[in-house]
């Protein structure tokens, strides 16, 4: 744990950003992010309602602000710092939704075929079979993309910096892709 002495903690929002911007010590993120940490983890719980996603959110937000704080011009931190929090938040939401459509859409189909096999057990290996054969019938970066995404779990900001792809290209791919692997399982 980082200790802040009491001078980091008196200065103004404005003083600690110019402090880190100067010499990039983490301290100074500290100190300003200490100022407001309980908004953003009251923030996190208002929209994930999970006590551990949402301490796993504060910890996010604070590795963003210590990159996005050396690059960014920020008057009014307060406030930039709400919006950056809500956006993650948001944009977990979004993930997990994906996520979830994406396991319903599976279930969906083992399920429309159980119906002919009395062995669910059965039926679900041969899908996961299917699937794992589909996936290797992808192109390579449409491959790449849903293994990231949906085996790997990482977001569309980590797939975007690990593969240097736009954000828009890589959600066509894993669109595309998730289309193609659907496609190929409805055909074997």
């Amino acid at each position: 744990m980082i200790q802040l002495s009491k001078h980091k903690t008196a200065l103004s929002d404005e003083d600690l950003i110019k402090a880190y911007k100067a010499d990039a010590d983490p301290t100074h993120v500290a100190a300003l992010y200490g100022k407001y940490i309980e908004l953003v983890k009251g923030l996190c719980l208002k929209y994930l309602k999970n006590n551990t996603d949402s301490d796993d959110a504060v910890m996010d937000i604070y590795e963003l602000l210590v990159k996005k704080l050396k690059t960014h011009e920020v008057e009014h931190f307060k406030s930039w710092l709400y919006i950056l929090s809500k956006n993650h938040c948001l944009g977990k939401l979004r993930d997990n939704k994906k996520k979830t459509d994406w396991e319903n859409d599976y279930l969906t189909t083992v399920d429309e075929t159980s119906s002919f096999h009395p062995f669910d057990e059965d039926i679900k290996e041969h899908m996961l079979v299917k699937m794992e054969g589909c996936l290797e019938k992808l192109n390579d970066r449409q491959k790449a993309c849903i293994t990231r995404f949906y085996i790997e779990k990482q977001s569309y900001e980590d797939i975007t910096s690990s593969l240097s792809m736009s954000w828009n290209r890589v959600r066509s791919l894993i669109q595309n892709g998730r289309r193609n692997l659907k496609i190929c399982i409805e055909q074997s």
